[in-house]
């Protein structure tokens, strides 16, 4: 029987090629191509994963906005301005996403994403050492006008300051007080708020007469001029009546008149109020005190 060489005597004596490197080479080819694969789909999962909360995000935000907007009924100054908020939020929701979706990328690709978050978060605090009033203002603003806790052209007392709102933006607020200055106030600086145009306010008048003056009289004077001036006068709810007597001594009773007027009406009602209750007196032969 012949003897036939080995496959490795052949290849030593190149009459045949050893084929190992082409099972490693396909083997190299097969496994790059699994990881090529695996990060393709882990990319691809991150861009569902952004566009599905992105998604959410500006459905829940619009949501918000309508809801809020519904609730307003001062035109379409405020209405504009909390769609911008909504715009605002819908921005920042999408930076912050495309932020994260990028250290996810990296770490796909095996990056150490350290050194950037590191950078981001020395940034960050500068930012908020050196902008932290400016974020408090503008947090505010956006919690002023989600909670409607005043619009323009209400009247409101801001601390101190008495007004009506000229301008609510998202750092401060303008009010013209009741002698025409202009006010400005940061909206982070604001912690208590009275809100006069939610419904009517009283107007208080105390009016003193003699002492021995027919209280009935005086009543029935009173009640009558102001019926007089109740369909001349802007801004009176319901017409003023004299309730009761709030202080007395020997030379004189003062009876206090109490009515319903709009927010910001009460001095001119008040004046009108006083020129008519004297014009019945000196008719009446009531003296005042």
């Amino acid at each position: 029987m012949a003897n036939f060489p080995c496959e490795k005597q052949l290849a030593r004596r190149g009459w045949i090629m050893n084929i190992n490197w082409l099972n490693d080479l396909g083997s190299v080819h097969i496994g790059g191509l699994t990881i090529a694969v695996f990060k393709i789909w882990a990319i691809v999962k991150i861009i569902i994963f952004f566009l599905l909360v992105r998604f959410i995000a500006n459905r829940l935000t619009n949501r918000i906005m309508a809801t809020v907007i519904k609730r307003q009924d001062d035109g379409a100054s405020v209405t504009g301005r909390i769609k911008t908020l909504g715009s605002l939020i819908k921005s920042t929701v999408f930076y912050v996403l495309i932020f994260i979706s990028g250290i996810m990328v990296l770490r796909v690709f095996d990056i150490d994403a350290a050194p950037v978050l590191t950078a981001a978060g020395v940034v960050g605090l500068a930012v908020g050492f050196g902008a932290q009033k400016l974020v408090r203002d503008i947090i505010s603003g956006f919690f002023i006008v989600l909670e409607h806790q005043y619009s323009v052209g209400e009247y409101v007392t801001i601390g101190a300051v008495t007004g009506t709102v000229e301008e609510l933006g998202m750092r401060v607020t303008q009010l013209r007080d009741d002698v025409g200055k202009l006010v400005i106030i940061a909206n982070g600086d604001i912690t208590m708020v009275t809100n006069h145009s939610r419904g009517a306010v009283q107007s208080v008048l105390d009016v003193s007469v003699a002492a021995d003056s027919d209280l009935e009289k005086v009543r029935a004077a009173i009640n009558s001029a102001a019926d007089s001036i109740s369909k001349d006068v802007e801004g009176m709810v319901s017409p003023p009546r004299a309730d009761g007597i709030s202080a007395m001594n020997a030379a004189s009773v003062t009876i206090r008149v109490i009515g319903e007027v709009r927010p910001g009406r009460q001095d001119a009602v008040v004046s009108a109020l006083r020129e008519a209750i004297r014009t019945e007196f000196e008719r009446t032969g009531i003296k005042l005190s």
